[in-house]
C-alpha cells in the first residue's frame, strides 16, 4: 500500500523519512525514525605479535617490544664485551713474538757474543763468495752481534753496527788461550777421544772425533792443552796428557793440500797458515819495523802439493809465502789449481781488484828462506 505526504500529497517511497517534494518529516507513520541505539563499545584487539624486524610501511612495535629488543641488545653488548676482553687477553700474549709491516709473525733473531779463535775476516756479505773483506778481527777478540745462515745453510754472525759479518767458524763461546808454542801440522787421530770447548779442566764436550778424524795441531797453551783446527772448522781443545793421541797424516791430498787455501782478490792465504802469520805481525811490530820498512818472516816447515813450504812474509799492506822450491814449479802448481799465470809469474785478476800477487823468484838477500815466494798486496 502506497504512502502520502500529509503536507502536500505526493506519493512516498515505503522506507522515506521525508517528503521528496516539500521536505516534510513523515510523521505517525510505520517509517519514523526508530530512537537511536546506544553505541557499541569498542571491541578489544588482541595486540600484534612481537616481530625481530619491523617490515617496510608497518607501524611501529609496541613499546613491550622495544624493550624486549632493548634487552636483546644489552645482552648482546655484554657478550661482545666478553668476545673483546679475550680478544686483548689474546693479543698481549702474542706480543711475545715480534710482529713484521705485514702483519705477520716471526720470532726474535738469536744474538750472540762470541770470540774469535783466529784472526778472522769480516766481509760485507754472509758469503764467500761475491763478497768483500772490510776489515779483520784479531785473534781474541770479541764479537757480538745476531746469528744468520747463508744460501750454503753456514752460520755467520752480523756484527752490531754493521761493520761486517764474519763466519762462525772462525768464532768461539770463549776466548781463546794465549799459546805458549806453535804447531800448525796435518794429523790424524789414532783413538776416539772427546774434543773440549775451552782449555779448562771439566769444559764442555764439544764433539767426539773417531779413529782416522783429520785435524790440525795449532799449537800447545801453558796450562797443558792442545789447540786443535776441526774438521768442520772452529777450534777444540783436548788435554796433553789424554788419550786423544795423534800421529802425522800420511795423507798427500786433501789434508796436506789445504794448507794454502789462496784467495787472489784479497790476499787471504788460508786459516792453516794464520797462526805463522799472526807470529810473524807480532814479532815484527815488537822490533818497532816502520810500517813502510823491511818486511819481516817466520819459519814453516810444511808440505803442499808437492811443494815445501818454508816461511811466512810479512809486509807492508802485502803478505807472502816462501818456497824451497823453484819459481817454475812453484807456479805450475797454482796452475794446476785453476789460476792463470802468466810467463811472468803475475796472477790474471779482474779489473776492480786492487791487489795484485805473482811468484818470483827470492833475490840474494832473501835466498835464506828460500828460492821462491808467492807476494800479495797492494
Amino acid at each position: 500500500m502506497a504512502n502520502f505526504c500529509s503536507e502536500c500529497g505526493s506519493a512516498l517511497s515505503p522506507d522515506a523519512r521525508f517528503c521528496a517534494e516539500c521536505g516534510a518529516a513523515v510523521s505517525g507513520t510505520e517509517n519514523a525514525a526508530a530512537p537511536a541505539a546506544p553505541a557499541a563499545s569498542p571491541a578489544i584487539v588482541p595486540p600484534p605479535p612481537i616481530i625481530d624486524v619491523e617490515a617496510d610501511g608497518a607501524s611501529p612495535a609496541p613499546r613491550r617490544t622495544g624493550l624486549l629488543l632493548g634487552g636483546a641488545a644489552l645482552l648482546a653488548v655484554a657478550i661482545g664485551g666478553g668476545a673483546w676482553l679475550g680478544l686483548s687477553s689474546t693479543e698481549e700474549k702474542s706480543g711475545t713474538v715480534e710482529s713484521t709491516g705485514e702483519g705477520q709473525h716471526h720470532a726474535t733473531a738469536e744474538t750472540a757474543t762470541l770470540y774469535t779463535v783466529a784472526e778472522a775476516n769480516l766481509r760485507d756479505k754472509a758469503s764467500l763468495q761475491g763478497s768483500k773483506i772490510v776489515g779483520s778481527l784479531k785473534r781474541g777478540e770479541k764479537a757480538a752481534g745476531t746469528l744468520v745462515t747463508d744460501e750454503r745453510g753456514k752460520q755467520w754472525l752480523k756484527l752490531d753496527g754493521g761493520s761486517g759479518f764474519v763466519s762462525l767458524a772462525n768464532l768461539a763461546k770463549a776466548a781463546p788461550p794465549a799459546l805458549a808454542s806453535l804447531d800448525g801440522s796435518d794429523r790424524i787421530t789414532t783413538a776416539q777421544c772427546t774434543v773440549l770447548e775451552s782449555a779448562a779442566a771439566g769444559a764442555a764436550s764439544k764433539m767426539v772425533l773417531k779413529p782416522g778424524a783429520a785435524v790440525r795441531l795449532v799449537g800447545a797453551t801453558a796450562d797443558g792443552f792442545t789447540e786443535v783446527g776441526l774438521p768442520g772448522g772452529g777450534v777444540g781443545y783436548m788435554p796433553a796428557a789424554s788419550a786423544c793421541a795423534t800421529e802425522p797424516s800420511p795423507a798427500k791430498g786433501a789434508v796436506a793440500n789445504s794448507l794454502i787455501q789462496f784467495d787472489a782478490r784479497s790476499c787471504e792465504l788460508g786459516p792453516e797458515l794464520e797462526p805463522y802469520f799472526e807470529r810473524a805481525r807480532k814479532a815484527r811490530d815488537g822490533q818497532n819495523i816502520e810500517e813502510t820498512a823491511e818486511e819481516y818472516d817466520f819459519p814453516v816447515d810444511k808440505k803442499f802439493r808437492g811443494l815445501r813450504v818454508t816461511a811466512v812474509i810479512v809486509g807492508y799492506e802485502w803478505q807472502g809465502v816462501a818456497f824451497g822450491d823453484p819459481a817454475s814449479k812453484v807456479q805450475a802448481a797454482f796452475r794446476q789449481m785453476g789460476f792463470t799465470i802468466d810467463k811472468n809469474g803475475d796472477f790474471a785478476v779482474d779489473d776492480d781488484v786492487a791487489v795484485s800477487t805473482t811468484i818470483r823468484p827470492t833475490d840474494a838477500g832473501s835466498r835464506s828462506r828460500g828460492q821462491s815466494e808467492l807476494i800479495c798486496g797492494v
